[in-house]
């Protein structure tokens, strides 16, 4: 079954900026219409809910990094990747995506468009856990070019059996449905049932949640997040 009904609100053309960044602790304290741009990025991208995985590419590392005097690599010219892991199930983190589309409006905000982010930003997601993931490369060379549009490449059969959240005692909860990027800069989604044999997989009873997938033809993605951080406005989000 597709689950685009779920995001017809974010259907909107604008790229995420990829900046990580440290969250500071003020901007729980404040409503999210009055977060800044820093905030928003803390939360998109180094937050309890959103976090970056660096994948290097060494294969022709000495090969297309030789210093031509000293027969050395150039640490720096290695290609590398950051896929942003976010939870956009997570009330936080589509507010800070309401928000940064907002800011970046700077005061030219239409009322569809106004409405659309109201309503991206209260949404309630009672049967999904949705994961998206954004691939940010740091090289134009053709070889990143295919980095670039692996997430375009994946599958549903493709990821099933190899992509996963795992709690604390190593349950897991196996993917139900991917979704590639679209053109509204949220990335791609990873769709997992919010249930499992009749109860909700997280609970803040949990320590740890895993998102894991084996990326055919690419990396393995790992992130950990900890599930007493994830409590905003008194709820458990995710």
């Amino acid at each position: 079954m597709r689950l685009s009904k779920l995001f017809a609100t974010t259907c909107l053309s604008i790229s995420l900026l990829a900046l990580s960044t440290t969250a500071p602790a003020q901007w729980q304290k404040k409503p999210y219409v009055e977060w800044s741009e820093k905030d928003v990025l803390s939360i998109l991208n180094n937050s309890a809910w959103g976090q970056a995985q660096t994948v290097t590419d060494t294969s022709n590392m000495v090969d297309t990094g030789r210093r031509l005097d000293s027969g050395q690599s150039r640490v720096t010219d290695v290609p590398q990747t950051k896929f942003y892991i976010r939870f956009f199930s997570a009330k936080p983190i589509r507010q800070a995506i309401s928000r940064l589309i907002e800011l970046k409006q700077k005061g030219s905000l239409n009322q569809q468009l106004a409405a659309q982010l109201k309503a991206l930003a209260a949404a309630d997601f009672p049967d999904y856990i949705v994961i998206t993931v954004v691939a940010d490369v740091s090289d134009s060379s053709s070889q990143m070019g295919m980095a670039a549009t692996l997430l375009d490449r994946q599958t549903t059969p493709q990821l099933k059996s190899e992509t996963y959240l795992s709690v604390s005692g190593g349950r897991r909860l196996f993917l139900q449905e991917y979704q590639a990027p679209r053109r509204d800069g949220l990335g791609a989604r990873f769709v997992f049932p919010r249930m499992a044999d009749g109860k909700p997989f997280i609970t803040s009873e949990g320590v740890e949640i895993l998102f894991h997938s084996e990326l055919k033809g690419g990396p393995t993605l790992n992130m950990r997040f900890t599930v007493k951080n994830m409590i905003f406005e008194g709820k458990l989000e995710y």
